[in-house]
């Protein structure tokens, strides 16, 4: 079957990113021909990988032309350091997934999400456990991009500790989603969120998730649906679900999607607002007070909530007891008796 990959939406060259299979007349059956099973084995590795002394005209190539296209494609399309030890991942990822094509007797375009979790792994050890022993760590961040452009595969989370703003580069291009990331940290830091400090990593961390999640580098594109589905299934936890509560309401202040419910949790000193004079105070008192830290960090979320809606009537903010986990006001005295 041969199908013509169309983009879901009509795209600027200029601005807009566009997916590098769209406009490809690819050949999207899901079984394996016998013939190109033997290939990829009369191939061998060596020529699978493009390694040195290869034979790059071997009529097994043009058997497998249909596996090999859209994997080049992809691979073109990447924003890739066009380095030697990048581009041998590279090829060695398309070698990854051509073996794996001839082994299991389907094609990545019918491969279901569990298949391609199997082959990244749920972690980088899982990852060398279930591929080929030459198959390299660094492989698995591009086979990672195939399976979200040739396998529609977003869920990153299922991955363990993954790279996602470096994998965003790769899929979406560094200035885009550079620009995009520092276009929401203008918002931000307006309202007074560290999070809108150019030396935060949080929240480029953050919006990789929710653009590749939403398969879109862009703001606008960035619904009410997106920011719903990550509380709904628990895509993102802890400073992050509130770095994404941060990141909905600076996404509405630019007319894209609906404000976000008043309270998602506890609050975290790097995703709550407030003039950063409050937010060094509060860090300061975090850092040295002897309460449990349970109790500091409610305090601390307390406190943030509280200075970034009253912080602007108040030139000061409050002073740490020394040896204790309260505080006063500048020129309030403690009482001694």
């Amino acid at each position: 079957m041969t199908a013509t990959l169309k983009s879901d939406f009509d795209t600027d060259p200029e601005s807009r990113w566009c997916s590098p299979i769209i406009g490809h007349k690819f050949d999207i059956t899901i079984a394996v021909r016998a013939a190109e099973s033997r290939a990829v084995g009369e191939l061998g590795i060596r020529n699978l990988r493009r390694l040195q002394c290869h034979d790059p005209t071997a009529p097994d190539w043009r058997v497998i032309g249909r596996l090999l296209r859209p994997l080049e494609a992809v691979n073109a399309g990447l924003d890739s350091p066009p380095t030697a030890h990048r581009r041998r991942a590279m090829a060695d990822a398309i070698a990854v997934l051509l073996t794996r094509c001839a082994e299991v007797g389907q094609t990545f375009w019918g491969w279901s999400t569990e298949e391609w979790i199997h082959l990244l792994g749920r972690d980088q050890a899982e990852f060398r456990r279930n591929a080929p022993a030459w198959a390299g760590g660094e492989v698995r961040p591009y086979l990672a991009a195939h399976a979200y452009l040739l396998g529609s595969f977003t869920e990153f989370h299922r991955l363990g500790s993954f790279q996602r703003l470096t994998l965003s580069w790769r899929i979406f291009g560094r200035d885009r989603v550079n620009g995009e990331i520092d276009r929401l940290r203008e918002v931000l830091a307006e309202w007074g969120y560290r999070l809108g400090h150019g030396d935060d990593t949080l929240l480029p961390m953050v919006l990789s998730q929710l653009f590749l999640l939403n398969r879109s580098p862009h703001l606008e594109d960035l619904g009410t649906e997106v920011f719903d589905r990550v509380r709904r299934d628990g895509l993102l936890g802890g400073a992050r679900l509130n770095t994404v509560h941060a990141a909905a309401r600076a996404v509405n202040a630019l007319g894209f999607c609906d404000p976000p419910p008043a309270t998602t949790g506890r609050g975290t000193a790097r995703a709550i607002g407030g003039a950063q004079v409050w937010q060094q105070w509060v860090d300061r008192w975090y850092a040295t007070s002897t309460l449990t830290p349970g109790a500091r960090g409610n305090v601390r979320s307390r406190l943030l909530r509280w200075a970034a809606g009253s912080q602007p009537s108040i030139p000061m903010p409050p002073i740490r007891l020394r040896g204790r986990g309260r505080c006063v006001r500048p020129g309030l005295r403690r009482s001694t008796g």
